[in-house]
C-alpha cells in the first residue's frame, strides 16, 4: 500500500521524528497555508505581507529537505510550490498586487472550485501532458514564486506572467508545484484529479 505524506497544521519539532516520517512514506505533498518568511529568501518583510508561521516554516523545510535526500516525489500546491522554489534557493513576490502590474484576479472571491483565471501550459511538460496548451485553474495566493531556482523550469504561467507552475529540471528526482488548487476542483474537472493520479502512480 502507498501512503503519501501530507503537510499541514499538525506540527512536531524533532527532527529525528519528522525523519522517520519521511522514511514511511512514499511520496509527500506540501500544502497551502500561511506567507513564507521573507526572512528566508533574504528579504526584509514587505508591508502587504500576511501571516507567518516560523513553526511552519521550520517543520516544512525539514520535510523538504529529508524528501530530497531521500528522493521521495513532492507535490507542493500554492503554498507548497513557493516553498519548493524558496528551499532550492528561489525567491517570492511577497504581494502581488502591490509589486507587479496585473489585471488578474489571484485572490478570488469565487467559491473554492470555481475556475477564474487561464494559464498558458508549456510542452514538454508534466502538466502540459495532463492538461495540453491551456487551463482554468481556480485562485487563492496574494504571493508567488518570482525569482526561479536554477533548480526548476517554469511550465505554465497566468496571463500577467505570474509563475502557475514549475518542475524539478533534473531526472533523478520528481518535484512539482502549481499555484492553484486542483484538490477543490476535482469534481468539476477529471485532469485536475488526473493530477493526483498520476503522482500517486509516480510514488508506486
Amino acid at each position: 500500500m502507498n501512503i503519501i505524506g501530507i503537510s499541514g497544521n499538525i506540527l512536531c519539532e524533532d527532527e529525528n521524528i519528522i525523519k522517520k516520517m519521511i522514511e514511511k512514506v512514499d511520496g509527500i505533498i506540501m500544502t497551502g497555508g500561511v506567507d513564507i518568511h521573507p526572512f528566508r529568501f533574504n528579504e526584509e518583510p514587505n508591508p502587504k505581507i500576511g501571516a507567518i508561521s516560523k513553526e511552519r516554516d521550520d517543520f516544512d523545510f525539514l520535510i523538504m529537505k529529508y524528501a530530497f535526500e531521500m528522493k521521495k516525489p513532492i507535490f507542493g500546491i500554492c503554498r507548497g510550490i513557493q516553498l519548493i522554489n524558496v528551499f532550492f534557493g528561489g525567491t517570492l513576490v511577497q504581494d502581488i498586487n502591490s509589486q507587479k502590474n496585473t489585471n488578474v484576479l489571484h485572490s478570488q472571491t469565487a467559491a473554492i472550485d470555481v475556475a477564474t483565471h487561464k494559464i498558458k501550459i508549456k510542452k514538454d511538460s508534466i502538466i502540459y501532458n495532463i492538461f495540453g496548451k491551456t487551463s482554468e485553474v481556480n485562485s487563492f495566493h496574494h504571493q508567488a514564486v518570482d525569482k526561479l531556482s536554477k533548480d526548476f523550469k517554469i511550465t505554465s504561467t497566468a496571463n500577467d506572467g505570474i509563475i502557475e507552475s514549475i518542475e524539478y529540471k533534473k531526472k533523478d528526482a520528481f518535484i512539482l508545484g502549481v499555484q492553484w488548487h486542483p484538490e477543490c476542483m476535482t469534481a468539476k474537472d477529471m485532469k485536475m484529479q488526473n493530477i493526483f493520479s498520476m503522482f500517486v502512480d509516480i510514488c508506486k
